[in-house]
C-alpha cells in the first residue's frame, strides 16, 4: 500500500511538480491549467502544499489569495493514486494555511467529473450550476484563528461524529436533543424550546464522553477547544482566574465548543473542599455570560458526577445532564463489528466475543483488539505469512485485558443516572 504525508511546496519540488503537471495536462479528467500560471504561483509563495511519497512528488495543491478569497489554483494528483483520500489531504492542509492568512472563502472552479469534484465536496464545498464553481466559506475571521491558536483549539472533522460507532442509543438522543435544537433554533425557538448552550457528560472512565465531545463539534462545524484543569491551574494566574479568562475570550468567537474533561477537578463540592471555594464562585459567575449568546457551547466531563458542588449542576447552570454509560449487548456488537472491519481476520464468532467483552468501555475493547492484532503480528512476523486473527486470539487477549467496570461501578453508575439525569 501506498503511504504519503502531506506539507509545504518546497523550492527542490519545481522539477517534480512540473513533471506531474506534464503528465496529467492531457488528461480528460484535469481541469485547463497553464503552467505558467503555476509556476508563477509557486514562486511568488502562494499557499501551496504537496503530498510525497518515496521522496516523490505525487499530488500539488495551490490557492491564489485576493483579500478576504483565496482560488483554487491547482489540485493534480498522481493518475494511478487517486480514489485514496489524497486530495482531500490537501485540501484540509492547503485551508489551514489560507485561514491563517485571513481568507473567509475558497472557491474552485471545475468542470462535471474533473479531479477534485469528490475531495470539494467531502471538504464540505458546495456546488453551484452550469461550470461548477466550488465555494466554501471558512467559519473563522483572522481574529479568530488567532484567538483559537491561543487556547490550543482546533476544527473538528464531521467524520469523528459518523465514526462514534456501538453507542447508537445515546448517539440518537445526543443528535436529537442537543445538536437539531441548535441546526434548528429558529424552529426550536418557534415552539418555545430552550436551544441547550450547557451539558454535562458523566459516566465511568473510558466510556467516550470526549469522542462525544469532539463529534458534536465536528457535527455541528464549530471550532473546539479543551480547557485542561491542569493546565489552566498551572498558569501564573491560577486556576480560578485562567478559567474565567478563557471562557470570557472564547465566547468572544462567534461559534464555539468549549470542553472542560475531569470537570470534578474545578467544580469540586465547596463543603468538602475548601480550597475549591473560589475557582467553583468563579465558574458560577462565569457560565451565565458565556450562555448568553447563541454560538456558543460548553460541554464539562466528569467521571463523578456525585463529587460536584450542587450549585453547580442545578437547573440553570446545565441544560442537559447526560449519562454515557458502558456499551450493552447490542452496543458490544456494533463496536466489534466495527473494530474487526479495520483488522486481518477469518470466520471470527461475534458473539463469543461480545459475551466475553461484558464489563467492558469501549476503551478497553480496542484495547484488547490492539492485543489481538500483536498476537497476530508476532505468529505472522515468525512464520513469515499474514494469517488472519481467529476468534481464539481476541478470546485470549480479552483474558489478558482488565476491564475498567465491575458490578459495583456500574450499579454507582445507575444509582448517579437516576439522580442527577437531565434530559
Amino acid at each position: 500500500m501506498t503511504t504519503w504525508h502531506v506539507r509545504d511546496f518546497h523550492e527542490n519540488d519545481m522539477e517534480h511538480v512540473v513533471r506531474l503537471y506534464e503528465e496529467t495536462r492531457d488528461l480528460p479528467d484535469s481541469a485547463p491549467l497553464n503552467l505558467v500560471d503555476l509556476v508563477t504561483a509557486l514562486r511568488s509563495k502562494e499557499p501551496s502544499v504537496v503530498a510525497i511519497s518515496d521522496r516523490r512528488v505525487i499530488a500539488i495543491s495551490v490557492a491564489e489569495l485576493r483579500g478576504d478569497r483565496a482560488t483554487l489554483l491547482a489540485l493534480r494528483i498522481d493518475p494511478a493514486l487517486r480514489g485514496r483520500g489524497i486530495g482531500s489531504e490537501l485540501l484540509r492542509a492547503l485551508e489551514d494555511r489560507v485561514v491563517h492568512s485571513g481568507v473567509r472563502r475558497i472557491e474552485a472552479l471545475l468542470g462535471p467529473g474533473q479531479v477534485g469534484e469528490a475531495a470539494l465536496l467531502k471538504r464540505g464545498f458546495k456546488a453551484t450550476s452550469g461550470l461548477t464553481l466550488f465555494v466554501k466559506d471558512e467559519p473563522l475571521a483572522p481574529a479568530e484563528v488567532d484567538l483559537l491558536d491561543l487556547w490550543g483549539g482546533e476544527i473538528i472533522e464531521r467524520s469523528e461524529w459518523d465514526a462514534i460507532a456501538g453507542m447508537h442509543e445515546i448517539k440518537s438522543l445526543i443528535e436529537s436533543r442537543l445538536v437539531r435544537p441548535i441546526l434548528e433554533d429558529d424552529l426550536a425557538r418557534t415552539f418555545g424550546l430552550h436551544v441547550p448552550a450547557t451539558v454535562m457528560l458523566f459516566g465511568p472512565p473510558g466510556t467516550g464522553k470526549t469522542s462525544f465531545a469532539r463529534g458534536v463539534a465536528g457535527r455541528l462545524g464549530w471550532p473546539f477547544v479543551e480547557l485542561l484543569p491542569a493546565k489552566l491551574a498551572a498558569s501564573e494566574n491560577g486556576l480560578a482566574e485562567e478559567l474565567s479568562r478563557a471562557l470570557k475570550e472564547l465566547a468572544q468567537l462567534e461559534h464555539i465548543v468549549a470542553f472542560i474533561d475531569e470537570f470534578d477537578e474545578i467544580g469540586a463540592s465547596r463543603s468538602q473542599h475548601r480550597e475549591n471555594q473560589a475557582v467553583v464562585n468563579t465558574l458560577l459567575k462565569s457560565i451565565p455570560p458565556f450562555r448568553s449568546q447563541s454560538g456558543r457551547l460548553l460541554i464539562c466531563a466528569t467521571n463523578f458526577i456525585e463529587h460536584l458542588d450542587p450549585a453547580v449542576i442545578r437547573t440553570g447552570r446545565f441544560d442537559l445532564v447526560i449519562p454515557i454509560g458502558p456499551p450493552d449487548e447490542v452496543a458490544r456488537d456494533t463496536l466489534w463489528r466495527a473494530t474487526l472491519s479495520r483488522m486481518h481476520t477469518a470466520n471470527i464468532d461475534i458473539d463469543a466475543l461480545v459475551q466475553s467483552s461484558r464489563n467492558f468501555t469501549p476503551a478497553d475493547l480496542l484495547s484488547a483488539a490492539q492485543r489481538a492484532a500483536f498476537i497476530g503480528f508476532s505468529r505472522s512476523s515468525d512464520a513469515n505469512d499474514a494469517e488472519p486473527l481467529t476468534t481464539d486470539d481476541f478470546l485470549r487477549a480479552l483474558l489478558t485485558t482488565k476491564p475498567s467496570l465491575n458490578e459495583e461501578s456500574i450499579e454507582v453508575f445507575a444509582r448517579s443516572s437516576n439522580e442527577y439525569e437531565r434530559l
